[in-house]
C-alpha cells in the first residue's frame, strides 16, 4: 500500500498514485514486511512540459507533485511524471539496521530509487566545506531543494536521541540561504482568507530565480508596505524564502515615478465595507463573501479537521458556484447523482468524495473543533480544548463563569460572541443532524444515550388522543416529552411513566430531535 505522511499518525492512502511513479518498483527482493519513506518530487523540466501542454498551468514543482499525489484522478498524476527518493525504512521484519548507511544500501539493493548523494563526514569541517560547495552545486539540479538533511549515522545513537513532538533529534534540516533577485512591482491584490482578513499581494514583472519564474511576492498588510516604504512602480529587492515562497525585502533606487499603494475600503469581492482590527482589515460578510466561504470549506475538509480525501479549493469553488454549498454542513447533504453533474466528476471521483464525507462523521471532538475555523485555534488549542471539554454538547453549552481558570475562555468566548444565529445553526447541525465529533472516550455514553432515547421514541409515538392533556395537541405533546435532557437507563420507558414524567416546560428538544433525526 501506500500513504502519505499525515498528521504522523493517520495519512491518506495513495497506492494507486504511488504505482504512477515509474521508478517505483512492483516487486523487490526482500521476503520480509516493511515500511519505506520517501519524498515525491516534479522534475523542474517536467514542470515546464506539463505547463507547455495544459491549459490549466501548475505554479510551482512543490505544489504540483503534493497534488498529484493527492489528486483522485491517476491519469492526471501519471501526466505529472514524478519521481521519488527513498530515504528511510520506519519498520521491517525480521532485520535490523545498524547505521544509516545499512538502510540506504537495503533500499538500493531492493531496486528502490534512491538519491544521489549520501556523503559520510568525520568531522564538522569536512562537512561545512560540503554545505558550501553543495550551494552551487544544488542549481544544476532538476529538481528543487532548499537545504540538506543532516543525519547521526548510528542507529542505536537514533534510538537513544529519540524525537520532539514533531522532528527526530538525529537529524538537522539545514537550510541555505535564500536566493535574491531584483524587479518591479506592477500591481497589487488584495485577498479574503478563511479569517475574513483582507492582505495584500505584490504582482511582479516576471523575473527568474534559481530557475523558477516568480510574478507574486508577500506583502502582509499596509503597515509592512509603509515600513518597507514600497511603492507600486518601483524596483523592489525578492527574496525566495525556503525555495517556495517569494518575499519582498524592500525598494531600490530609481528614477522612475512610483505610486502608493492604497488599503481598499471595500472588500474586492463581495464589496462590504472593510473594518480595522490592530494592523488588519477584514471583511465582515461572513456568511456571503465567496473567498471566505471557499476557503472555510476547504479548511474543513483538511486533513488535520474532517479528513475529507480530495477536497481542494478548486472542488469546494465548484460546490459553492454549482450546487450552493455555503454551509459546511450542507455538505452532508450530498449525493453521489449531485456530484455526477459537475464538470471533471466520474462515478469513480463522485464515489470517492461522497464516501470520504460519510467517514469523516468519526472524527474525534479535537478535529470537529479545529474544522470551526476559530480565530487563533490551531492544532495543538484544539486538542486542549477537546481534552477539557470532553463532549460537544459541553462545548457548545460553554460556561465561561465555571471556567474561570481555563487559559482559552476568552478566545472561546470572544468566538462564540461572533457567531451569529446562522452560523450558530449550522453549527448545531453538524453536531446533532450529522452526529459529528463525538470524542472517542465517551463513545460508549453516546450510543447508551441514543439507544435510550430510540427506545423513547417508540413508547412516545404510541400516545394518542386519549393519552394526551387536553392542553395539548398530539405533535406538541410528543415534542415535550422528548425534549427531556436526562433520557438515561433511569428514565422509566413505560407508556405510563412517561405520561406521568413528562416535564412541565420544552428544553433541549432541538437538541435531542437532532440527535435522533441523525
Amino acid at each position: 500500500m501506500g500513504a502519505t505522511r499525515g498528521n504522523g499518525e493517520v495519512g491518506e492512502e495513495i497506492y494507486e498514485q504511488v504505482l504512477m511513479i515509474k521508478s517505483i518498483p512492483l516487486r523487490v527482493n526482500y521476503k520480509g514486511k516493511f515500511e519505506v519513506q520517501g519524498e515525491g518530487l516534479m522534475p523542474l523540466s517536467k514542470l515546464d512540459e506539463y505547463n507547455e501542454k495544459n491549459e490549466t498551468q501548475l505554479k510551482n514543482a512543490r505544489n504540483a507533485a503534493a497534488g498529484a499525489l493527492r489528486n483522485l484522478d491517476v491519469k492526471e498524476t501519471e501526466k505529472r511524471h514524478l519521481i521519488t527518493y527513498l530515504y528511510n525504512i520506519a519498520y521491517i521484519e525480521g532485520k535490523e539496521f545498524k547505521t544509516q548507511e545499512e538502510i540506504v544500501a537495503f533500499i538500493k539493493d531492493n531496486a528502490m530509487p534512491v538519491s544521489k548523494y549520501h556523503k559520510k563526514f568525520t568531522d564538522i569541517e569536512e562537512l561545512l566545506k560540503e554545505i558550501d560547495a553543495q550551494k552551487e552545486e544544488r542549481l544544476k539540479e532538476d529538481f528543487l531543494t532548499d537545504g540538506m538533511v543532516i543525519k547521526i549515522n548510528d542507529v542505536k545513537t537514533q534510538k537513544l536521541m529519540g524525537y520532539t513532538n514533531k522532528f527526530p533529534r538525529f537529524a538537522i534540516a539545514y537550510k541555505f540561504e535564500a536566493l535574491e533577485t531584483s524587479t518591479r512591482i506592477i500591481g497589487v491584490e488584495w485577498n479574503v482568507g478563511r479569517s475574513a482578513k483582507v492582505t495584500p499581494t505584490a504582482l511582479l514583472e516576471p523575473v527568474d530565480i534559481g530557475g523558477v519564474t516568480i510574478k507574486r511576492a508577500t506583502l502582509n498588510n499596509l503597515d509592512d508596505i509603509k515600513r518597507k516604504n514600497v511603492h507600486l512602480n518601483e524596483r523592489v529587492l525578492i527574496r525566495r524564502s525556503n525555495d517556495v515562497i517569494p518575499e519582498i525585502m524592500g525598494p531600490l533606487k530609481t528614477d522612475e515615478e512610483v505610486y502608493d499603494i492604497e488599503q481598499p475600503e471595500f472588500c474586492p469581492y463581495c464589496h462590504s465595507k472593510l473594518y480595522k482590527e490592530g494592523v488588519h482589515y477584514f471583511c465582515p460578510n461572513t456568511l456571503g463573501c465567496k473567498p471566505q466561504l471557499v476557503k472555510t470549506i476547504v479548511h474543513f475538509a483538511s486533513k488535520e479537521a474532517m479528513n475529507i480525501d480530495g477536497f481542494s479549493e478548486k472542488t469546494a469553488e465548484l460546490f459553492l458556484e454549482k450546487l450552493n454549498i455555503d454551509q459546511v454542513s450542507m455538505l452532508y447533504d450530498l449525493k453521489e447523482e449531485d456530484l455526477l453533474k459537475l464538470e471533471g466528476f466520474k462515478e469513480k471521483k463522485a464515489n470517492n468524495i461522497i464516501s470520504s464525507i460519510q467517514n469523516s462523521k468519526t472524527v474525534e471532538l479535537k478535529n470537529f473543533i479545529y474544522a470551526l475555523s476559530i480565530a487563533n485555534v490551531g492544532v495543538k488549542t484544539s486538542r486542549d480544548l477537546a481534552e477539557h471539554y470532553k463532549t460537544v454538547e459541553n462545548f457548545l453549552n460553554a460556561s465561561f463563569d465555571e471556567s474561570k481558570d481555563f487559559k482559552y475562555k476568552d478566545t472561546i468566548r470572544k468566538w462564540f460572541e461572533g457567531v451569529d444565529m446562522m452560523e450558530k445553526k449550522d453549527i448545531e447541525n453538524l453536531c446533532y443532524t450529522a452526529r459529528l465529533a463525538i470524542d472517542e472516550s465517551d463513545m460508549d455514553a453516546f450510543t447508551k444515550k441514543f439507544n435510550d432515547i430510540i427506545k423513547m421514541i417508540s413508547v412516545v409515538n404510541e400516545l394518542d388522543d386519549k393519552d394526551i392533556p387536553k392542553t395539548y395537541q398530539v405533535n406538541e405533546y410528543k415534542e415535550i416529552l422528548l425534549s427531556k435532557d436526562e433520557v438515561d437507563s433511569e428514565y422509566s420507558l413505560s407508556k405510563e411513566d412517561a405520561l406521568k414524567n413528562a416535564p412541565e416546560e420544552k428544553f433541549g428538544f432541538f437538541k435531542l430531535k437532532r440527535v435522533v433525526e441523525g
